[in-house]
């Protein structure tokens, strides 16, 4: 039994830990729906099992499952093998994301990072990039956030060492980053000009 309690508690504090960020989620969501408000699209990316968590987060935003929530423009830029295999055999693998940035993104859009540790070399230097664009980036990490703190706009973090409990929390939080870009998105005047759901 105690086995089994020690299971639940790795999980229990860095799940609220996640909603001891409520406020650093809202505004990082604010300014997601600030840049989609503008005509802004969505990039995510990241590595390994991070790279299916970039894809899940571009899917929620393209295809809501909620029925009435408009669909917003995302792209993940781990799904294509043949320009992830082209970059990585022409510029090396910490250039594969940011070489896509540089191609799609502009300043009205968004860099959607996910890395379990914050020490991703692909995902910080696409970050890099993003930032020099002017686009607004938003990171998900684990631990202290590694090189990602202090590199993007809104860093979310997951105080764990464990790669199992960083990813569940992480698909908690993209859901509620989902989630509160609608609200924000659906509310007149929470973005400055008219909006409309």
């Amino acid at each position: 039994m105690t086995a089994v309690k020690e299971v639940f508690r790795r999980r229990a504090e860095p799940g609220a830990a996640l909603a001891e960020e409520a406020g650093a989620i809202a505004a990082a969501c604010h300014a997601m729906a600030a840049r989609f408000h503008r005509g802004g699209r969505l990039l995510t990316f990241g590595t390994g099992a991070a790279a299916t968590d970039a894809q899940h987060v571009a899917v929620e935003f393209v295809h809501p499952v909620i029925v009435g929530k408009r669909a917003l423009p995302a792209l993940s830029l781990t799904g294509d093998v043949a320009t992830i295999t082209g970059v990585c055999a022409g510029a090396g693998f910490d250039d594969v994301f940011a070489h896509q940035v540089r191609c799609f993104g502009g300043p009205d859009d968004i860099a959607f990072g996910i890395s379990p540790d914050g020490r991703c070399g692909s995902v910080l230097r696409a970050m890099e990039c993003a930032r020099d664009r002017g686009m607004l980036t938003v990171a998900l990490a684990g631990g202290d956030g590694g090189g990602l703190a202090g590199a993007v706009d809104h860093l979310v973090t997951v105080p764990s060492g464990d790669p199992r409990v960083v990813k569940e929390v992480h698909v908690t939080a993209y859901h509620v980053l989902w989630e509160l870009v609608h609200v924000f998105l659906e509310q007149p005047g929470v973005l400055g000009q008219e909006v409309t759901a």
